[in-house]
């Protein structure tokens, strides 16, 4: 099996068994083993484990933008924040362990990385001008709004909310105060 493999393919299924044991839990041996090679085998696809951590990364983040973007297309305002939430929610519970790839930014000098973030961060960034947001305004707001929700994702994904309230409601009013303070920092109007 290991002659028919390639790097997509290698990427791939470390990829599903990230989603499956968690990113941290990933290793060489581990994904060999799941693919039915010997470790070394997987190095000649992948240089080592950051590289094949980078490439599960570079794959989340074109099926995340590929999912998201389809959906909010045509959005703005409150309804974009909103779809482009619960998108980005359901896709972190759907693949948890290319969520905690997709967390890791690719370095400047990584042309690969930067070119497969990018459509991601473009979807964002769609979302925002809807707010009438432009320049430092426009990186401080997709700086909250990133921070807000993977912290809301994060804390849920780590059975961090065991509180009695829908955790549904509370992802709605954290919608609502981000809808508030985008619609402060932009000229236009709460939702």
């Amino acid at each position: 099996m290991g002659d028919r493999l390639n790097r997509s393919q290698v990427v791939s299924r470390a990829a599903q068994l990230a989603d499956e044991i968690g990113l941290e839990h990933l290793t060489i041996t581990r994904v060999a083993r799941n693919l039915g090679i010997v470790a070394p085998g997987i190095y000649r696809h992948v240089r080592d484990q950051a590289d094949l951590v980078r490439g599960i990364s570079q794959l989340a983040y074109q099926q995340a933008a590929t999912e998201l973007a389809a959906s909010c297309v045509g959005l703005a305002g409150m309804e974009a924040l909103t779809v482009l939430a619960h998108g980005l929610r359901r896709w972190a519970h759907k693949y948890p362990g290319r969520y905690a790839a997709l967390q890791i930014a690719p370095h400047p000098t990584d042309a690969r990385g930067q070119h497969a973030a990018t459509p991601l961060l473009e979807v964002v960034r769609a979302v925002i001008r809807g707010y009438d947001l432009c320049g430092d305004s426009e990186i401080d707001a997709i700086r909250i709004v990133r921070s807000a929700l993977h912290g809301f994702i994060s804390l849920e994904l780590n059975g961090g909310f065991r509180y009695e309230r829908s955790v549904d409601a509370t992802f709605q009013q954290m919608l609502v105060g981000l809808d508030l303070q985008l619609c402060s920092m932009g000229r236009g109007a709460p939702g």
